[in-house]
């Protein structure tokens, strides 16, 4: 038997530790990401389809909300939260291959919550926060109203409670949350050039529409 030297010993051992680094999970940043003057750290902004999942991180997870939801989770053991931002409830052509998609609650939801799980996270631990669904799209069906249907059922579904629910109301949000804190700060946008917000996610909201009649769907 070959003996092993103290100086292979050390090089094993850098070689296992190298590799277990190497094997921690990333975070997840918002594909905008931009220093902010007034919170003096990094800002992850995300927009519709979007998600963002930070680890003991000081920086800040933000988005603007109409009809949309999104639905803040943290853990406080492990210091692991996240952001999603959906604009429909459910895919509705959930067996097609091609379908996944973050704009709907269903996928977002899930999507969120594994990859806290990944990260050490555990359910019974975390803590939610939802903020949206506001009544800000010039159209009879109340979109908002089925978000909030939907996340209600999913959350009891899944045997977790909100801790805090702004959600309602006829103004658009911005809303900002502190993944490492589970923090969470929302701001009622109430001036008339707020409103494009709307315009915003109903443009986007027919775009998906089409996408569906055509058969092709974009994903995110």
């Amino acid at each position: 038997m070959t003996p092993v030297s103290a100086s292979n010993k050390n090089k094993d051992k850098a070689t296992f530790s190298d590799r277990r680094k190497r094997d921690v999970i990333a975070d997840i940043p918002a594909g905008s990401n931009y220093y902010d003057h007034k919170f003096d750290t990094m800002i992850h902004k995300i927009n519709e389809g979007g998600f963002c999942v930070l680890s003991r991180s000081e920086h800040i997870i933000m988005t603007t909300l109409g009809s949309c939801i999104s639905v803040c989770m943290f853990d406080p053991v492990v210091r692991v939260g996240g952001m999603n931002h959906f604009l429909l409830p459910e895919e509705r052509n959930a067996d097609r291959k091609d379908s996944f998609s973050m704009r709907y609650g269903n996928n977002a939801m899930e999507i969120l919550l594994n990859e806290i799980l990944k990260r050490g996270g555990m359910k019974a631990r975390l803590v939610l926060k939802a903020f949206g669904a506001g009544n800000v799209l010039s159209i009879n069906a109340d979109i908002g109203a089925k978000n909030q249907s939907f996340l209600k059922q999913y959350i009891a579904d899944e045997g977790m409670t909100l801790e805090i629910c702004d959600l309602g109301g006829d103004f658009p949000r911005r809303v900002a949350f502190y993944p490492s804190t589970g923090k969470a700060l929302v701001k009622l946008l109430r001036r008339a050039g707020d409103r494009k917000i709307g315009n915003q996610e109903e443009k986007y909201r027919r775009k998906i529409e089409k996408q569906h009649s055509s058969g092709d769907i974009e994903l995110f």
